[in-house]
């Protein structure tokens, strides 16, 4: 069964039990950037998968949500950042991680209806856009987060404060989904993931090679910044809060 998730740190640090084979499953799994496995979402592709909160809403006629397994932020998610700081109201553009990533959707809440043309690209190469001058605002997800500072760029908005200030709820990014034709192993899936996760929380330490070699960035630091920004309680069940996240990303979308 393929199970397609992001190489970034918060996943592959989640599932390095199930993809080392410590945890024994029937799972393949596929490395994709968020955004392509969002429009691979869309045709139904994988049976199970990762996609953006927001990719959910237009996607729940084929997928059913998972409890185990979403990043949440708590207070934190994708920034808004740019050049310099003054000038955004009046810019023409902002480079987004994807059209249908939560980034993009967070970016609307905040620009309150008057949000730029939205410019989709591969989350890596914002960085490098706004760094060499090509563009002067984008929106950083992942490992960029933590490191626009040292490349010269300034915050224009915490787009995950702004949520969970906004919203009173942690900052729903990817969830896990599997596809309604295999809906009636979503218990065994979810109890699997929640498994994986507990093994990496008890041995972190085991994980961080395999993390490392999918990884933007290297630096031992940054990469446990993301891990535990983003893999936390809510990791193991969002049952409680899903459906307030799920009306919450609607009313944004409006």
């Amino acid at each position: 069964m393929k199970f397609a998730i992001t190489p970034c740190p918060n996943d592959t640090f989640s599932y390095y039990a199930l993809i080392s084979g410590a945890i024994k499953s029937d799972f393949e799994f596929v490395f994709e950037d968020i955004e392509t496995l969002n429009i691979d979402a869309l045709a139904g592709n994988y049976p199970v998968t990762k996609m953006s909160f927001a990719q959910y809403l237009l996607c729940s006629d084929k997928y059913e949500l998972l409890d185990a397994g979403a990043a949440l932020g708590v207070g934190t998610g994708p920034v808004l950042v740019g050049r310099n700081t003054f000038g955004f109201s009046e810019a023409k553009e902002v480079l987004v991680p994807g059209i249908n990533t939560t980034g993009a959707l967070l970016l609307r809440k905040f620009c309150g209806g008057k949000t730029p043309r939205l410019i989709p690209m591969h989350f890596r190469s914002i960085l490098d856009k706004l760094s060499s001058g090509e563009s002067d605002f984008g929106v950083l997800i992942h490992e960029g987060r933590f490191v626009y500072s040292s490349m010269g760029l300034k915050l224009i908005g915490d787009l995950g404060d702004f949520w969970t200030k906004s919203t009173g709820l942690p900052v729903p990014l990817g969830c896990i989904c599997v596809r309604k034709d295999l809906s009636d192993r979503s218990s065994m899936i979810s109890a699997l993931i929640r498994e994986s996760i507990r093994a990496a929380f008890s041995d972190p330490e085991a994980t961080y090679d395999y993390v490392a070699s999918k990884a933007q960035y290297l630096d031992a630091e940054v990469l446990k910044k993301h891990i535990y920004a983003f893999v936390n309680d809510y990791s193991l069940d969002i049952a409680d809060i899903k459906f307030k996240l799920i009306v919450e990303l609607e009313k944004c979308r409006k």
